[in-house]
């Protein structure tokens, strides 16, 4: 993802929906947030970086109490299968593998679809 991360894709990320920075001081730890597609659906998306092994309590601590509090029916994430980390965290943040996207990603990459249901 490191070269379709341009700031047009920030400002376009900033302006889809809800959207969270944990920084340790001046430090960046992580960005994330939730774009909503239509009501019912939602995607979530998250960018960690190289620090996060060091906070990784506190933000899964974070993460896991906001999307507690997101209503919405279907919230997607999708996730490098390469990344086995990725997708560990994904499952104890309470999504459930779902499908291989093969060339879904911007340059043509395999991802995982993860999705986390609330039929309520």
């Amino acid at each position: 993802m490191r070269g379709a991360l341009t700031l047009d894709y920030g400002r376009a990320l900033c302006a889809a929906g809800e959207g969270f920075t944990a920084f340790a001081g001046v430090t960046v730890i992580a960005c994330a947030g939730v774009v909503r597609c239509w009501p019912g659906r939602a995607q979530a998306w998250s960018l960690m970086s190289e620090h996060l092994p060091q906070y990784k309590k506190s933000i899964h601590k974070a993460v896991t109490r906001y999307l507690d509090r997101c209503v919405v029916r279907r919230l997607e994430m999708t996730v490098d299968p390469t990344h086995a980390a990725a997708m560990r965290w994904a499952e104890r943040l309470g999504f459930t593998y779902e499908s291989t996207m093969p060339g879904y990603g911007p340059f043509g990459e395999t991802h995982a679809m993860y999705v986390r249901l609330r039929m309520e």
